[in-house]
């Protein structure tokens, strides 16, 4: 048998079981002990106890339970990448948590199988990451495609105060990037200060802001161009708005 690029002299394969539950980590290592592609069986109860066996065994494959005893499963994994002949890992475990699957996998192990597994299966596996292919135990297979799909997406864009405002108000709001006082903005837009007075304070309010170089800071780290300057797409503010001709 292969196991990291490396043979095995023994007939069949070695076995380190990893699992807190002594009976069902018993009755697995009693049933693989009786399959003939199978040559060695050791159990242990705790990750500890997993490090000491598994500095005796040139084991093949490790089963290994996500939760041992209240500790990760996954904590054994640096042990393994430090003995001469890395076994192959298997996760063995009654979760069915897509972000436990897609963690394991992320940090070495080969493959993950149920508990529900019957030893066919469960030999399946072992067979396929000796051979250098990973196994996913068919009912995780969905939940663990859906998460990396999910992780995949792109994030959705972030809304801002500037969503709101009317094609006026952003005008009033890039007069004000520019620099322009009340008054150089009811010149340019041709409305009376008052007006400009009141597109201002709608413009502080939409933005949570108390004054306008606070709405200019906030315009500017939005994207906000000056009047005078290109129209340039503001993230969060939608299409561009082209300003009509003063």
């Amino acid at each position: 048998m292969t196991s990291a690029g490396t043979v095995s002299s023994r007939p069949g394969i070695a076995v380190l079981v990893v699992d807190d539950h002594r009976i069902f980590a018993d009755a697995i290592a009693m049933r693989l002990s009786m399959e003939p592609e199978v040559d060695d069986v050791r159990v242990a109860s705790s990750v500890s106890a997993a490090r000491a066996v598994v500095n005796g065994l040139d084991a093949d494959v490790v089963l290994l339970d996500y939760n041992v005893g209240g500790a990760c499963g996954l904590d054994l994994l640096p042990d393994l990448d430090r003995l001469p002949r890395r076994p192959r890992v298997l996760m063995l475990s009654a979760s069915d948590d897509a972000s436990n699957v897609v963690e394991s996998l992320a940090r070495g192990a080969d493959g993950w199988v149920s508990k529900e597994a019957d030893i066919r299966t469960l030999l399946r596996a072992a067979s396929d990451v000796l051979a250098d292919r990973m196994y996913l135990w068919p009912e995780a297979l969905a939940p663990v495609v859906r998460l990396l799909l999910s992780e995949a997406r792109p994030p959705e864009p972030t809304s801002s105060f500037l969503d709101a405002l009317s094609a006026r108000e952003l005008e009033v709001l890039r007069c004000l990037v520019s620099g322009m006082t009340r008054a150089d903005v009811s010149e340019r837009l041709f409305i009376s200060v008052n007006t400009v007075r009141t597109h201002v304070q709608r413009l502080l309010k939409r933005a949570g802001v108390h004054s306008t170089l606070a709405l200019v800071v906030e315009a500017r780290q939005l994207g906000v161009s000056g009047i005078d300057d290109a129209p340039q797409d503001v993230t969060g503010a939608g299409p561009v708005r082209r300003l009509s001709p003063t």
